[in-house]
């Protein structure tokens, strides 16, 4: 099953706007181009989804330390300052 650009949005209640940036950046859904139209497999999209999900999700377990670590942030080290103030 294939999804258009507007349907897409709709189900995501995203602009059809986002989805064309997110085309052109390489981000988002993977799509396959027909003619001039984008189309989204319902499979490529569900993967996708899931891949949100388990990024955006619970935090990893450090289990070394027995500790909750948030694997989407960290803090700045010493390099990085460093790095910073060389600029």
């Amino acid at each position: 099953m294939w999804l258009s650009t507007e349907e897409l949005a709709a189900r995501l209640k995203i602009p059809a706007k986002t989805l064309a940036v997110w085309a052109s950046t390489g981000r988002g859904p993977r799509y396959a181009r027909i003619g001039r139209y984008r189309r989204y497999r319902l499979s490529d999209l569900l993967a996708w989804e899931q891949e949100q999900l388990d990024k955006s999700g619970r935090p990893d377990l450090d289990a070394s330390a027995g500790r909750v670590q948030d694997s989407r942030r960290r803090p700045p080290t010493t390099e990085d300052r460093s790095h910073h103030r060389d600029q």
